[in-house]
């Protein structure tokens, strides 16, 4: 794997680590850094789970999964964070929800980047 390969595909998790000292420096509840973290961690698990389950079936059905896997687990880490902010804390919730927007936006980046890489990889070793 390149090294722009490697960030591009582990640039969420980078980024959910990074915010650490930002979340310190705002005086954010480090209690809120570690919920977004883990929920990143999470989310970001079930979706290579998914991808790597979604390699063996058709691919018309693989698309279906991983949108409603995408849906289904946004609404798991909405559901989490909403019963924390009513339950428990709203700056835990609200800083957690902060880690995980940036870690999952960048994700998809990395994802993009990642995926053009592959094409124009592809591409050239094909001879096109």
């Amino acid at each position: 794997m390149r090294p722009v390969q490697f960030v591009a595909s582990t640039l969420g998790i980078a980024v959910a680590i990074i915010a650490l000292p930002f979340v310190l420096l705002a005086g954010g509840p480090i209690e809120g850094w570690y919920l977004g973290l883990g929920l990143w961690l999470a989310n970001w698990g079930l979706s290579l789970a998914t991808g790597k389950f979604a390699l063996d079936i058709e691919p018309t059905f693989a698309v279906g999964l991983a949108g409603l896997s995408f849906i289904a687990r946004a609404w798991i880490v909405v559901g989490i964070l909403f019963v924390v902010a009513l339950r428990f804390s709203e700056p835990i919730a609200l800083t957690a929800a902060a880690v995980f927007i940036f870690a999952f936006t960048f994700d998809l980046l990395g994802r993009t980047v990642l995926f053009g890489i592959t094409q124009k990889i592809r591409k050239a070793e094909a001879g096109e």
